[in-house]
């Protein structure tokens, strides 16, 4: 069988190119800090390539569905499941309960061409996960193209079928010209979901098959013209490599750039006798057997980038090399022994292809993600690191039927303290309210007092209008009133996050000075100064001595100053009578706050903090300050 299309050596030059944009830019190489073009650039490359095969077959009616499936499941699928068990291994040794657990999630998105979806979707948290320590991250780019490839050819065959040949020309131009304005406009309306998803990407793929559709009208071009295009077309994309950056508005129009001079370096090399001097480079034998060797480098390097990292290890010249040599090898490897058989030896059909690749992988990667997921991440690898089990050490999770729901009253399951025939107040709160919990149970306890509790995301008292409304605004309305029939009311929130001066903060002032209108006895508690979330990796890799090795005086937190108008101090300002309850005063002395006690990490994230860690807290602060709650009776 005859190949479709032309072998270009150029092309795979530009792979290389490509691959090693993408990994200067991941080893923190600061020349090349916008090297993720490197991605647009293959987006280009492959909508190129693809669609001159799609086109042709069209045009001469031996296009198959089923063929063309049959040919991508070949190329992706051996090679990225063969990538996604091996690295699997050194995720079970490394990797702590919580980003385990993670990386199981990842490993099915991304069998399942979704993984761009779940990134997005985690994006969007409150708190993002730390994308930097998931060994899968990149794989965004292949459920993008995978997305493309699932409308593509359909589109293809719709306008071959209903459109004559000039329509079918200024219907793809007028389409990229669409995807081009599209993808501005979600840039810049909402700038995770154009890096991740399809819509504002869709362009980049489409510019490459709009010049495979075009090719054949294409005249052809003098030495000395091709020789210009190839040298702009490089610079097009070297410049915004080094030019842009991680914080650059990105797809949009920044994107649209790489992607010309992507079009431009394939076009320059259309004719062999004429061809442009970069594409001369670009077929250097060496540079060419990397691109060969590209879709495994892509595979494999950030994988091994995140695992050093993970384990604290700083990117110097000497590891960046070896990262290097070592993505080269096992790409060599899995291209020789894995990717080169499933798509040149093992031509099964549609169906074999279905039995013997595709369901065999899934399979795999939907086993590692339940039994991995199953088990939470397996946080018994790591015995010194109960604190961080969430099944018993996540309030959240201890106590699911207390926290995030719509509970306003007496229910017993929830409420802390001395049990008695009636309460002596309610604390009420956000996610922070849900870990003081603890906090309050002992000191309730020490004085002989009975709390209801309610605490949801985004509560403080009212809604934080800051973050998505869970509840509709009568849900802290009504909590707020219920709360106004108790003697006490503590108030524990993410008070950092109540900006100076805004709605909320105003909201808040307002609320509490209502309640001291009641005459009723208010409690802030004061949350500890945020943390990192790669110094409470670090304090992980600290304690159970794995990886880098870090002094704890070098993880202790800065207590750093709060805003003048801050809102607690804003609160004692205008209400004397309220009682602060501030938990830094037993963890920072000198200047820096302590994040264990008794060898206990106190922190489960950046703010929030575990229930052994809160309970802790609690102690030294009954040994230090006394107990308040002892004073409001």
């Amino acid at each position: 069988m005859s190949k479709i299309i032309t072998y270009r050596p150029d092309i795979d030059g530009l792979r290389a190119i490509s691959v090693f944009l993408v990994i200067l830019f991941h080893v923190d190489l600061s020349l090349f800090s916008g090297g993720f073009v490197g991605v647009d650039v293959f987006f280009v490359i492959s909508g190129y390539l693809i669609t001159s095969s799609i086109n042709k077959q069209l045009l001469n009616n031996s296009f198959s569905f089923k063929e063309f499936y049959v040919r991508r499941i070949r190329r992706i699928i051996p090679v990225l499941i063969f990538v996604l068990v091996v690295v699997t291994i050194p995720a079970w040794l490394f990797l702590f309960s919580s980003d385990f657990e993670s990386y199981s999630r990842t490993v099915l998105h991304t069998m399942l061409s979704t993984n761009n979806f779940y990134l997005w979707s985690n994006s969007n948290n409150y708190f993002v996960e730390n994308t930097q320590f998931m060994p899968l991250l990149h794989t965004w780019s292949l459920s993008v193209e995978e997305q493309f490839y699932l409308i593509w050819p359909i589109l293809l065959l719709i306008l071959h079928r209903f459109l004559s040949l000039n329509t079918r020309v200024y219907t793809v131009i007028a389409l990229l010209v669409c995807a081009i304005l599209l993808s501005i406009y979600l840039t810049g309306e909402d700038k995770s979901m154009a890096y991740y998803l399809l819509p504002a990407r869709f362009f980049e793929v489409l510019m490459g098959a709009t010049l495979a559709i075009l090719w054949e009208r294409i005249p052809k071009l003098t030495k000395p013209i091709n020789h210009t295009i190839s040298i702009i077309g490089i610079l097009l994309v070297f410049i915004p490599a080094i030019v842009l950056t991680k914080w650059s508005v990105f797809p949009g129009l920044n994107a649209f750039w790489p992607c010309l001079g992507a079009v431009l370096l394939i076009l320059s090399g259309k004719e062999k006798d004429s061809k442009g001097i970069v594409n001369s480079l670009l077929e250097f034998r060496g540079i060419v057997f990397l691109g060969l060797l590209s879709y495994s480098m892509y595979l494999w390097h950030w994988p091994i980038i995140v695992f050093i990292k993970y384990l604290g290890f700083e990117l110097t010249l000497t590891l960046v090399l070896a990262i290097i040599m070592a993505t080269i090898l096992l790409s060599y490897f899995s291209w020789k022994f894995v990717e080169q058989p499933f798509r040149h030896t093992f031509k099964y059909t549609f169906s074999k292809t279905l039995r013997y690749i595709l369901f065999p992988s899934l399979l795999i990667a939907g086993l590692i993600y339940g039994v991995i997921d199953g088990k939470d991440g397996f946080p018994d690898r790591f015995p010194n690191l109960t604190e961080f089990n969430k099944k018993v050490n996540f309030p959240s999770d201890v106590r699911p039927q207390c926290y995030n729901k719509q509970k306003i009253g007496e229910y017993e399951e929830c409420n802390i303290g001395v049990v008695k025939n009636k309460v002596d107040g309610i604390l009420i709160g956000d996610s922070l309210g849900g870990h003081s919990a603890y906090f309050m149970d002992v000191l309730a306890k020490d004085a002989n007092m009975y709390f209801y509790v309610s605490a949801a995301p985004g509560y403080p008292i009212l809604r934080n209008l800051d973050f998505p409304d869970h509840y509709g605004d009568g849900y802290g309305k009504r909590r707020l009133e219920y709360a106004k029939n108790m003697d006490i009311i503590c108030i524990a929130s993410f008070w950092e996050a109540i900006k100076v001066d805004s709605e909320n903060y105003n909201q808040i002032l307002a609320s509490i000075k209502e309640l001291i209108a009641l005459k009723k006895t208010v409690v802030i508690i004061d949350h500890l100064r945020m943390t990192t979330e790669a110094n409470v990796h670090k304090m992980k890799l600290h304690k159970i001595k794995m990886g880098a090795q870090f002094l704890k005086e070098d993880l202790l937190i800065p207590f750093y100053k709060r805003p003048e108008k801050y809102i607690v101090t804003e609160i004692k300002k205008r209400f004397p009578s309220v009682t602060i309850i501030n938990l830094n005063d037993v963890m920072c002395v000198d200047g820096k706050c302590d994040y264990s006690i008794n060898d206990q990490i106190v922190y489960r994230d950046v703010c929030h903090l575990n229930i052994s860690g809160t309970r802790s807290i609690a102690e030294k602060y009954l040994k230090v300050k006394g107990n308040p709650l002892r004073f409001l009776k």
